[in-house]
């Protein structure tokens, strides 16, 4: 028999259904197109699960940008430049084209501007580009013995706009930027794995 979920369990499994909810439409329709009653509707509640939940629109926007902060893998132990290169590589080209990476990259490009008149957002946007360069970062201070092409910190700044880069340009015209794009950049910047 299943074991019963206590209030506050199911108050945390509504709350992340209604954020992949809001993450999804906003992705599909935008952020000023889609109202908190589309949402809660989504997912079978009402627009009071939301306020239940989060405060206003900016809230549940700010919760969804808080939730991608701390979805950042942790650094993992680089042996080469070259093996770092793949990872990057291979992580961008199986997730470009999956639906819900172009609905984040969607919604990214609204919060964005959303963000630049909305301070409470760009400071959260802010952390989020942030986190994921400390990411990045860390990662290059993981390889050992290897000449790194630029200051970890400057590195991981380049690295972060490739990818937000290839991925805006993708969004408009896929057929001209293929994912590859992608890895070939990061292979200029830091070299490339050789087979054995």
């Amino acid at each position: 028999m299943a074991e019963r979920l206590t209030r506050a369990q199911r108050q945390e499994l509504t709350r992340a259904r209604l954020l992949d909810a809001a993450e999804a439409r906003f992705g599909d329709r935008g952020i000023h197109q889609t109202s908190l009653d589309e949402i809660a509707a989504s997912v079978g509640l009402t627009k009071g699960a939301i306020y239940a939940n989060f405060s206003s629109k900016n809230d549940l926007i700010a919760a969804i940008l808080e939730r991608k902060v701390g979805s950042h893998e942790e650094p993992h132990p680089i042996q080469s430049l070259a093996t770092w290169a793949a990872r990057l590589g291979d992580s961008f080209e199986s997730n470009a084209d999956r639906a819900e990476t172009r609905r984040f990259a969607l919604a990214l490009i609204e919060f964005w501007l959303h963000g630049m008149r909305n301070e409470p957002t760009r400071a959260l946007l802010a952390q989020w580009l942030r986190t994921a360069r400390e990411v990045n970062a860390q990662d290059a201070a993981t390889l050992t013995g290897a000449d790194l092409p630029l200051p970890a910190d400057q590195l991981a700044t380049l690295l972060l706009a490739l990818d937000i880069g290839v991925g805006l340009q993708r969004l408009l015209d896929p057929e001209a930027v293929p994912a590859e794009v992608y890895t070939a950049g990061v292979e200029a910047i830091l070299g490339r794995e050789h087979p054995k």
